[in-house]
């Protein structure tokens, strides 16, 4: 029979004494391996094809007449090649798992980061909304962030509720068209975007008034209460045009003081 020296590879029977081309003994030295049915020698411990250990018991024993190899029988060929495909089969599987496991982490990885971002932006924009006296930029955080922590919502919601509080307290205060309610309104939220308002209320509400007493003192009220007032200079005007008239007044009536002495006078002369 026909087969290849385990040695080289050659061809060489199974009969022959050495093999023709590397020298090696072939007769009564070799056997059949029984996983994988390549031809190996009978020492080895193991198959140098498939490395499967021999079984020294298993081997088939060489005829002390003769010392040939009895012929093994053949190995179907499905069973050689059972082996390779099971290890092909596992590899395929080790593959799909780890890629499916990469694929998790990644995903995991994916939310985790952006779940990171998102607390990140709703941490920033609650303290924007905290720090605002708009009550439309709080309520844009309550509706953006249904799922933000109750504890920054309840916060929110409660500096919504002042802002709106003193956004009623303003309106009530601007419809009154009273001083008194507008500079309550000014103590009480001195940082409120409508307090400018509120000053130029109260300054035309205070020249107003100066106008409609029109005195010297009235005016001189006025100026000292708002040095910095939009109607300081019409109020300045109006208090010199006053004092003149009083001056004017005043030296009309010596004059005609001194006139009426002069006439009495003259009158006493007469009589005399």
């Amino acid at each position: 029979m026909i087969i290849k020296c385990p040695e080289c590879g050659h061809q060489v029977s199974d009969r022959a004494k050495t093999c023709p081309s590397c020298g090696i003994e072939i007769a009564g030295k070799i056997t059949r391996c029984p996983d994988c049915g390549a031809y190996i020698f009978k020492d080895d411990c193991e198959c140098p094809n498939c490395h499967c250990s021999i079984n020294a018991s298993a081997k088939s024993h060489v005829t002390e007449d003769y010392g040939l190899v009895p012929e093994v029988p053949e190995i179907p060929e499905s069973k050689v090649s059972e082996q390779p495909k099971k290890k092909s089969h596992k590899a395929l599987w080790s593959t799909l798992i780890m890629a499916l496991v990469l694929a998790l982490i990644i995903l995991f990885l994916g939310i985790y980061f952006y779940q990171k971002s998102q607390q990140e932006n709703e941490l920033r924009a609650y303290e924007n909304a905290m720090m605002s006296t708009e009550p439309a930029v709080l309520q844009n955080y309550l509706d953006m962030y249904i799922d933000a922590p109750m504890v920054h919502r309840d916060s929110v919601k409660a500096h919504l509720n002042v802002m709106k509080k003193i956004d009623r307290d303003w309106e009530n205060a601007l419809a009154s068209k009273s001083k008194a309610a507008l500079q309550l309104f000014i103590d009480r939220n001195p940082e409120n975007i409508h307090i400018p308002e509120a000053i130029l209320i109260i300054d035309s509400l205070d020249f107003d008034a100066a106008k409609f007493e029109n005195s010297m003192e009235a005016y001189q009220k006025y100026m000292l209460s708002h040095q910095q007032g939009q109607y300081y200079d019409e109020a300045a005007n109006a208090y010199d045009r006053l004092r003149e008239e009083a001056e004017e007044k005043m030296r009309q009536e010596e004059q005609d003081s001194i006139q009426k002495a002069q006439e009495a006078a003259a009158l006493e002369r007469l009589a005399e």
